[in-house]
């Protein structure tokens, strides 16, 4: 019953999002798809409350996914009085993205460049795998010959890491892309050379996963832009993503609440950092090199707050049998 439940509650958001849509007042429509949205999650927790913390996260996340859309396509349809035709509105769910107008138009044929979509996520899901078996090999050989068990440990959770991203970040959903480009949608990558970002604000909002971008800046930014000042705004966004990841990650495990919130919460302030430095004539993205070192240091030292033990222990390391 459990599967038929979460199953039930990801088809029933779209169709009371797709109507709650079509309503005049924008205080009504808000009030009702945030309402919405934390019900379905508080419902999703509760029906999932004895299952395994992995499983946990899949349902949490895709029942959030699928309100999160509602949520986006009630401010779109705010600012943009079309709507969307029920097939295309049913796409527009099959697909991780959360640009709704994407799926207003469909062109007569395939786009040109689908399938170099595809071939190139085909790659890098088969170099996610490479990495995700050489952690393995690492871990196991580390444990085997009685090697440092921390630094096989770390040099294993990295490569795990590194390789899940690049399988699925950089290799699946550039395949979903390309097959969406295929029937003619305008889908993007929504993973964009990351590791060329010169600013914070360049890797969180033009690089690093748009779907969530996208998210935040009709979900939050642009509606609180104009009451508490665009930086205001961008940092309140940091905040709502810390509160994501908590329910993405804290909430399955029962633990280490706050940090990933913390996470959010430090690289907001390195935004609005960069802003208010950009505002004064001085702009990191200006020095390549130095850009590249400031964003690293932003992203990367703070990581274990994200990707805290608690997470780590029950549900990556056992992808490669560490308990």
């Amino acid at each position: 019953m459990t599967p038929a439940l979460i199953l039930l509650i990801c088809v029933c958001i779209p169709v009371l999002g797709y109507r709650m849509a079509q309503m005049r007042s924008i205080a009504v429509k808000r009030g009702l798809v945030w309402g919405m949205t934390v019900c379905a999650l508080l419902l999703t927790d509760r029906i999932m409350l004895f299952q395994p913390p992995a499983l946990r996260m899949i349902a949490i996340i895709g029942v959030l996914l699928y309100a999160m859309k509602s949520v986006t396509y009630v401010e779109c349809s705010n600012r943009d009085k079309r709507k969307l035709p029920v097939l295309h509105w049913i796409a527009f769910h099959l697909w991780i993205g959360m640009r709704p107008y994407v799926f207003a138009k469909r062109k007569a044929g395939a786009n040109r460049d689908a399938g170099k979509y595809i071939v190139s996520g085909i790659l890098r899901v088969i170099w996610g795998l490479l990495l995700m078996g050489l952690s393995w090999l690492v871990w196991h050989s580390a444990f085997q010959w009685n090697w440092n068990y921390r630094y096989g440990m770390i040099g294993a959770t990295v490569l795990l890491m590194a390789g899940l991203s690049f399988a699925g970040h950089f290799g699946l959903l550039k395949i979903w892309a390309g097959i969406w480009r295929l029937a003619g949608f305008d889908c993007q990558p929504l993973f964009r050379n990351p590791a060329m970002s010169r600013s914070l604000n360049e890797f969180w909002s033009r690089r690093w996963n748009l779907a969530f971008s996208e998210m935040t800046t009709l979900g939050v930014y642009r509606p609180l832009s104009g009451s508490i000042g665009k930086n205001g705004a961008a940092f309140a966004s940091f905040i709502f993503s810390g509160i994501l990841h908590e329910l993405a990650i804290s909430l399955p495990v029962r633990q280490s609440f706050g940090m990933p919130l913390l996470y959010f919460v430090i690289n907001g302030t390195g935004v609005v950092i960069e802003r208010t430095m950009e505002r004064r004539g001085f702009s990191v993205a200006g020095v390549a090199w130095l850009g590249r070192i400031w964003t690293f240091v932003w992203l990367v030292l703070p990581v274990p707050l994200l990707f805290n033990s608690s997470f780590l222990k029950s549900i990556i390391w056992p992808i490669i049998g560490i308990y």
